[in-house]
């Protein structure tokens, strides 16, 4: 078994070369679909989790226990100076109270620099030092972490701002009483990625450092857990010990944090069902592309195996050899494809880093499966075929195969199997894609596919032969092009197949990343609707004339594009309500600010007596209570899930309504794709010359802008894969024209016998590649839109049931199809001067 295998791989190499092409590919596109997966996760967890990346478990409680300092949560959690009950958990080592305390870095002397906290000091989040180090997010750029309540480590920005190096000495001044402390500056690490601080200036000290500014005991709602022992199980008992405690909080993973955090931004696991489903189509591709290899390959074997079987050769010593050798030649693939994989997302991670901060590279041990799959599927994908052709009779094997056609039994059985495929699977995708289930919208396609694949003997030949009459103009060759379209019509759909694969990937991903970034651009400008917040918290909302002063200087902030102040007038009691406040404003400024305010929910507010509501308040009115009692107001419901409810300055005045309480201002920046560093200069530029610090500016842009990055982390790597699915396509084309001239040896030398000239042979090579690329990339391109819609159906139906917009890449897909014919005209170009630099009595003589 093995010496047969071994000579077939020695005395026919060519042969086999095509089909380790395959197997590379194969390989090489799953195992880059689980890179992809798993870089982007680590990319995410970089960009949105920083602050806990390094953990083994974090604790994340409500935000309720930070109005309650006495909450039982830091009894069981820990504090600055005393453990929790929590460390004597078996398997804790360490809980890590993660405390972000306001402090204000005094400004060397003589510096020229505008301070952002005031006139001569910054402000900084000053972070305590966990016991194991490692559970710091930020890496060392020079230097060491604090070893002594003395010695203090900034961030590169800090650091640079301040020009300071290790050794220095740092200012730190406590906001509440202004006393001034004296730091040595151990060590420099690079900034934070966390989005929640809005790249504000970061120092880590000793615990004990930090209790000097906490004049009472800080608050916080995340804790840090380093783990020795099974992560699935502690993470059990720390749940049970909160919920023992009665504590609002929650204990995961950094993963599954993350996860959760993207599922409540955009509503549902964009990483987990893009990726996921991208490793489904993978596999299919993989299978396929392999498959049709193989069956070219087998076919062409026919007659090698009935004289084998003549010569005494047993079904059971060819099944054998069969195996032999597909083992062979999937393990090399597989490795070959995992390793060239490895090596292509590691460059594409690292060529992201150049511009997008936070990209990770990601492997993970399921990348061993890969090699598995490589192989069991290269094996299934020969033994099929090889079965299929052991099944003949060795002297009806040495006669011609006749094609599959509508005519015999085996182009009616393919007919019937793969129509019911196509319909079914269609009908279903389509139901499915409406109804939100992924899952199942990904298994229907996957039918509907496989069952165009399957009938595309029966209709791609004469696509190919309709469309070659643009050629018969082009003389002899043109037109035998056309008729060999359809004389061997297996041959012509197996061409094909490469090509409708390919486009079928590139049209889809191109088709849903579209139309799928557009929808979460969307929702995440309905999640963060305005840029900035600034909260007027020393200023008497009744002084209008400090309050439109300081809102000028603040719209005339270079950067600024609006602003308008919106003043308390009221106070409601309604579950969706964060701060139960009414606010006033002008509706048709806050629409010019706020794009998801509309023009007719801007109008409609300027009729007395309304106020505009959430999308989940469903009530025609809405109570609202003023300093003189209750009142009913029409509701005008917005689009967006969470808004303040806002009146206009109309229906305040004449409900007399008196304002009280804080007034916040909303901006809007004229560069939406602001980076964070220039995010927060222009924050520092903002509040330089008014009465606010930053502790009273937010800017949800950034965490639109975090959650935007981490997106265009994954479509990112998913170009990688396009790339690779561009090459399996041209691979594919070339592999099966190379085969199909191989093949057809003797029927290219007895054409040439006839009398058609080398230039004749290479002619008519080169319209059949073209035709079939074309109408290859034709239909790949509109099934891929199809399924791209299909997939984008079902990923946004649960949110967004009232449809979605699809983006249609109409130009991309222009474009793809002039790729394709090129690839094809390309990949006949080497077997076609084969095929004529041969003799015809070579030829003729050839088996």
């Amino acid at each position: 078994m093995w010496k047969l295998a071994i000579s077939q791989l020695r005395l026919h190499p060519r042969r086999y070369v095509a089909v380790l092409v395959a197997i590379v590919l194969g390989t090489m596109f799953l195992a880059g679909s689980l890179l992809v997966t798993s870089s982007a996760n680590e990319t995410t967890k970089q960009m949105l989790g920083s602050t806990y990346a390094n953990a083994d478990l974090l604790i994340k409680a409500d935000n309720e226990v930070l109005s309650d300092p006495e909450s039982q949560f830091y009894d069981v959690a820990g504090t600055l100076e005393d453990s929790g009950t929590l460390e004597d958990v078996e398997g804790v080592e360490e809980v890590y109270p993660l405390i972000n305390n306001a402090t204000a870095m005094v400004l060397p002397e003589g510096s020229e620099q505008q301070g952002t906290f005031d006139a001569d000091s910054d402000f900084v989040y000053t972070t305590n030092l966990p016991q194991d180090t490692s559970l710091v997010s930020a890496p060392l750029t020079s230097g060491e972490l604090p070893n002594a309540d003395d010695e203090i480590t900034l961030d590169t920005d800090a650091a640079e701002r301040h020009e300071m190096s290790v050794g220095d000495t740092v200012t730190i001044r406590d906001i509440a009483d202004e006393s001034e402390h004296e730091f040595t500056l151990s060590g420099i690490m690079d900034k934070s990625m966390d989005p929640t601080v809005v790249g504000a200036m970061m120092a880590y000290m000793t615990p004990d450092a930090l209790t000097e500014f906490t004049a009472e005991m800080p608050t916080y709602t995340t804790a840090l857990l380093r783990v020795d022992g099974d992560i699935d199980q502690v993470m059990i008992e720390v749940q049970n010990a909160l919920d023992a405690a009665g504590i609002p909080a929650t204990v995961n993973t950094p993963d599954v944090q993350i996860s959760e955090e993207l599922v409540d931004t955009l509503g549902f696991d964009a990483i987990g069902v893009v990726l996921g489903g991208f490793s489904a189509i993978a596999l299919l591709v993989m299978m396929l592309v392999i498959n049709n290899t193989f069956s070219v390959l087998v076919a062409q074997r026919t007659r090698q195996y009935a004289l084998q079987r003549v010569l005494g050769a047993t079904r059971g010593q060819i099944r054998k050899g069969v195996l032999a050798e597909t083992l062979l030649v999937g393990l090399i693939g597989s490795i070959i494809g995992i390793g060239l994989a490895v090596g292509l997302m590691f460059g594409l991670i690292a060529l992201a880093q150049q511009w997008m901060a936070g990209a990770t590279f990601g492997i993970e041990p399921n990348i061993l499966w890969v090699l598995l799959a490589g192989v069991v599927i290269t094996v299934l994908a020969a033994w099929m075929p090889a079965s299929q052709a052991m099944r003949v009779s060795p002297l009806e094997a040495m006669r011609p195969v006749p094609a599959a056609t509508l005519g015999s039994k085996a182009g009616a059985l393919r007919l019937a199997l793969g129509a019911l495929m196509l319909i079914v699977g269609t009908t279903a995708l389509i139901w499915f894609a409406f109804e939100g289930l992924i899952g199942a919208a990904i298994l229907a396609g996957a039918i509907s596919f496989i069952g165009v694949l399957t009938v595309g003997v029966l209709f791609v030949p004469g696509a190919v032969y309709g469309l070659g009459w643009l050629t018969r103009i082009t003389g002899v060759p043109g037109k035998m092009a056309q008729l060999n379209s359809v004389r061997n019509r297996s041959r012509t759909a197996a061409t094909a197949t490469a090509l409708i694969v390919g486009t079928t990937l590139v049209a889809m991903i191109i088709t849903g990343g579209r139309t799928a970034q557009e929808n979460t651009d969307e929702m995440l400008a309905t999640k963060y609707p305005v840029d900035v917040y600034a909260q007027l918290t020393d200023m008497d909302p009744t002084d209008s004339g400090e309050i439109d002063s300081t809102v000028e200087q603040l719209a005339d902030t270079t950067g600024v594009a609006d602003a308008e102040p919106l003043y308390p007038v009221g106070s409601i009691d309604e579950p969706w309500s964060n701060t139960g406040e009414v606010m006033t404003a002008n509706p048709m400024q806050l629409a010019d600010i706020s794009a998801d305010i509309s023009e007719a929910e801007a109008q409609a507010l300027q009729d007395p007596g309304t106020v505009l509501v959430p999308e989940q308040h469903e009530a025609e009115t809405l109570t609202v209570t003023t300093d003189n009692g209750e009142v009913e107001l029409d509701t005008v419901q917005s689009d967006l899930p969470s808004v303040t409810p806002i009146v206009s300055p109309s229906t305040a005045e004449q409900l007399t309504i008196d304002t009280a309480g804080t007034v916040v201002v909303w901006l809007k920046v004229e560069n939406e794709d602001i980076s964070q560093a220039d995010l927060q200069e222009l924050i520092t530029n903002m509040i330089a010359d008014v009465e606010l610090s930053p502790n009273d500016v937010s800017s949800p842009l950034i965490m639109r802008a975090m959650y935007q990055q981490a997106i265009d982390a994954v479509m990112l790597t998913v170009v990688g894969l396009l790339g690779i699915s561009v090459l399996i396509a041209f691979v594919g084309v070339a592999n099966t024209l190379a085969l199909s001239a191989l093949e057809r040896t003797r029927e290219n030398s007895m054409m040439r016998a006839l009398g058609l000239t080398k230039r004749g042979l290479r002619a008519m090579l080169t319209w059949e590649a073209v035709l079939i690329s074309a109408i290859g990339a034709i239909l790949g391109s509109l099934l891929g839109m199809f399924y791209g819609w299909a997939g984008s159906n079902a990923i946004f139906a649960q949110i967004s049931p009232g449809g979605i917009d699809v983006s249609w890449p109409w130009l991309e897909v222009a474009g793809l199809v002039l790729v394709a014919i090129l690839a094809g005209l390309i990949a006949s170009v080497a077997p076609s001067r084969r095929a004529a630099k041969m003799s015809p009595v070579e030829g003729l003589a050839a088996e």
